[in-house]
């Protein structure tokens, strides 16, 4: 008698976490209640950056003509380097040859802003293009770079946030969140960036980028948790799985 009442209350225990696990899975997946993806202020930390900035004299800056007029590869490097503008050549021969980056820290310091914007899509481009290319010895290279690099790398972050923001007042797709997620100094601001670009860049592989950046790097509750369970309501299926993976990985401590 107690045995047949215990297995009754076992069963019915189990139906009703499964019911629950299901109403869980199809809200979390179904997208019932998707809102399109609409654009919102950025944070406001980027533009205060930028308008704190001490620019150099205009006089001092880097213009088209001389970027254009650069050695834009060596012949060791000239069949990676055919399809580059003469921006991502610039950034290029900077981490490869050991130029001087004088050229390449002015431009992400330029008054004006779609310059620096232009050599921040550059310096994105070229990151994502040869990282991985372990022929070209990049990956050693960029991390001289970076430690070199070090005293101009707000400069850096802030025109690569900028080239991101404009990329969603645009609608035009980037691959600028790799370059931010991985170079050094990232820190709360960064992820707070990736949490607006997750919900408000119309691109859905940036959005996508930007939520993992999220779980990834933005451990604390109150910056992961709320975009995740947010992102419920995105009205692309892949990243409300996404969201519901990267919730399942920190449950479990994967993440």
């Amino acid at each position: 008698m107690n045995i047949s009442f215990t297995f009754k209350n076992l069963i019915i225990a189990t139906v009703v976490v499964a019911m629950v696990v299901v109403v869980f899975l199809v809200n979390a997946l179904a997208g019932l209640s998707a809102r399109p993806v609409v654009f919102a202020d950025p944070p406001a930390f980027v533009e205060r950056y930028a308008n704190a900035m001490n620019h150099s004299a205009p006089s001092s800056q880097p213009t088209e003509p001389e970027i254009g007029g650069a050695q834009l590869a060596t012949a060791e490097f000239a069949k990676l380097t055919a399809d580059l503008s003469a921006e991502e050549a610039l950034v290029f021969n900077v981490m490869m040859d050991g130029e001087s980056s004088d050229v390449l820290m002015q431009l992400f310091a330029h008054p004006d802003k779609a310059q620096r914007e232009k050599i921040a899509s550059a310096f994105a481009a070229v990151n994502v293009k040869f990282t991985h290319n372990e022929e070209t010895g990049f990956a050693a290279k960029k991390r001289k770079f970076w430690m070199d690099a070090k005293d101009n790398l707000p400069d850096m972050q802030n025109a690569l946030s900028e080239a991101l923001i404009t990329s969603a007042e645009q609608g035009t797709t980037t691959r600028i969140p790799y370059t931010l997620a991985w170079m050094p100094g990232q820190g709360r601001e960064t992820v707070e960036l990736f949490v607006w670009a997750a919900k408000h860049h119309p691109d859905r592989w940036v959005r996508l980028s930007s939520v993992y950046y999220v779980a990834k790097l933005g451990g604390n509750e109150d910056i992961a948790a709320p975009l995740l369970r947010y992102l419920t309501d995105d009205p692309v299926y892949r990243i409300r799985k996404e969201a519901l993976d990267l919730r399942f990985r920190r449950f479990t401590g994967e993440l």
